[in-house]
C-alpha cells in the first residue's frame, strides 16, 4: 500500500451508526460494525460486520432470543429468503443471527415532554457505544418532539416498533412518523421494517404480526433521493479536495445484490453525481456500487470497473478523491485499501450519518412526511 494512500485514508473509525445508518445510520450514521456475518443478499446500507466487539452483550435481550427453538419450516424459509443461508445448517444460521446487533427501542425525549407529532427513527443498530452515540445525535430533535429509536434488523418480530408506538401515544402523539435510517429502499432491513408497517405484503425475513397504532402512522422515505444527500456528499468531497478543477471524484456505494435493484440505485446515485459536478467544479465525477453482498465474481467485476476509472483519471493527470455513498463510517471502508491497492487516491471514510446535517435530515424528513414542513 502506498504510504500516501495510508495517510490519505486516515481511517479514524467512529463507533456511531447507519452507519451507519445509518445511519440516521449509518445515522449511520449510523457507525457500527461487528464480526463478519457474510449476509449475501442482505443489504445493510453500507454496513459491514468485521471487528464488532461482542463482549458484555446479553444475547437473551435480542429480538430472536425467544426463538432459539425455531421450527424447521422457519429455518427453511430463511434459507429460501437469504442467499447466504442456503447451505447453512440450522446451528450455523442461529449462530449467525446471534452475532447481529440486539433489537430494542429507546425513548430519548424527556418523559415530561408532550407533543402532537411523535417520531420513530429506525436504524440497523450496533453494539455500544454506537447506539448511544446515535441517540445523542438526535437529542435536539427529541427536545422538540417525542422521539423514540428502534434498533435492529427485526428479523423475527417488530415488538420494539410496537413498544415505541405505544410510548409516543402515551406522550400525546396524534400522528406518528417512522423515519428509516436507511440510504435506499433496496435492502432487506428496510423491507422488513416496511413489512411491519404494512407497506409491504411479504416479510423480507420471517413473517410476524404487524404493528398497530391508535393514531395515523406514516412511513417516511429513506435518504437516497433527498437533496440533502447530495449536499452531504459534496461536503465530504470538499473536505479532502485540494484543486477541484484537477480532480476526479469517485462516489462508492455498498449497493444491493440484486441486479435490478442495483440498476435502480445507480440511477439515483447518478443524480448525486450530477449535483457534485454542478456544485463542486470538479474535472469529473462518477459513481458506482461494490454490490458488497453479491457473489465474489460480481463484486470483483465492479471493483475492476472502478479501478479502470481511477487508472484513466491518473493517466490523464487528475488527482483522484473518493467519498462513500454509505450511511456508516465503520462499514465497508476498511476494504477500500485492498480493493484499490497500488492506485493513487485520497479517501474520505466518513459515512453520511457522520455529517452534521444528518440529524437535520431526520427532522426535515419527519416534518415533510407529517405535512408540517
Amino acid at each position: 500500500m502506498n504510504p500516501k494512500n495510508i495517510s490519505a485514508l486516515n481511517m479514524r473509525i467512529l463507533p456511531v451508526l447507519l452507519g451507519a445508518l445509518l445511519v440516521f445510520g449509518a445515522a449511520q450514521t449510523q457507525e457500527m460494525d461487528h464480526e463478519e456475518m457474510g449476509h449475501q443478499g442482505m443489504d445493510h446500507e453500507g454496513m459491514d460486520h468485521e471487528g464488532m466487539d461482542h463482549e458484555g452483550m446479553d444475547h437473551e435481550d435480542m429480538d430472536h432470543s425467544g426463538h432459539h427453538d425455531m421450527s424447521q419450516d422457519e429455518y427453511d424459509l430463511l434459507r429460501a429468503k437469504i442467499l447466504t443461508y442456503r447451505n447453512y445448517t440450522n446451528e450455523q444460521i442461529m449462530d449467525n443471527m446471534m452475532r447481529m446487533p440486539p433489537t430494542h427501542e429507546r425513548y430519548i425525549s424527556d418523559p415530561e415532554l408532550a407533543g402532537d407529532l411523535g417520531i420513530i427513527v429506525l436504524t440497523h443498530g450496533a453494539f455500544e457505544p454506537g447506539d448511544t452515540l446515535f441517540a445523542n445525535s438526535l437529542t435536539g430533535l427529541a427536545r422538540q418532539h417525542p422521539v423514540a429509536i428502534g434498533y435492529g434488523m427485526a428479523m423475527m418480530n417488530g415488538d420494539h416498533i410496537q413498544s415505541a408506538i405505544e410510548q409516543l401515544e402515551a406522550a400525546g402523539a396524534q400522528k406518528i412518523v417512522v423515519v428509516p435510517a436507511a440510504l435506499s429502499p433496496n435492502g432487506t432491513v428496510y423491507e422488513q421494517w416496511a413489512y411491519y408497517l404494512g407497506e409491504r405484503d411479504e416479510a423480507a425475513y420471517l413473517p410476524a404480526p404487524r404493528v398497530s397504532s391508535n393514531v395515523p402512522l406514516s412511513f417516511a422515505a429513506p435518504l437516497a433521493e433527498h437533496s440533502m444527500a447530495s449536499s452531504m456528499l459534496l461536503d465530504h468531497a470538499k473536505e479532502i479536495s485540494q484543486n477541484p478543477e484537477n480532480e476526479f471524484v469517485l462516489i462508492v456505494g455498498h449497493g444491493p445484490s440484486e441486479p435490478a435493484a442495483n440498476e435502480i440505485e445507480l440511477k439515483v446515485m447518478q443524480k448525486h453525481v450530477e449535483s457534485l459536478k454542478a456544485g463542486g467544479g470538479f474535472a469529473d465525477v462518477k459513481g458506482y456500487n461494490f454490490q458488497d453482498d453479491s457473489p465474489p465474481e460480481v463484486r470483483a467485476a465492479n471493483v475492476a470497473t472502478m479501478r479502470g476509472w481511477i487508472e484513466e483519471a491518473s493517466a490523464a493527470g487528475l488527482d483522484v478523491i473518493m467519498v462513500g455513498y454509505l450511511l456508516s463510517t465503520r462499514g465497508i471502508q476498511h476494504k477500500i485499501p485492498v480493493d484499490f491497492e497500488g492506485l493513487e487516491f485520497t479517501f474520505n471514510e466518513k459515512g453520511l450519518s457522520a455529517h452534521p446535517d444528518f440529524a437535520k435530515w431526520v427532522e426535515t424528513n419527519a416534518l415533510e412526511t407529517a405535512g408540517q414542513s
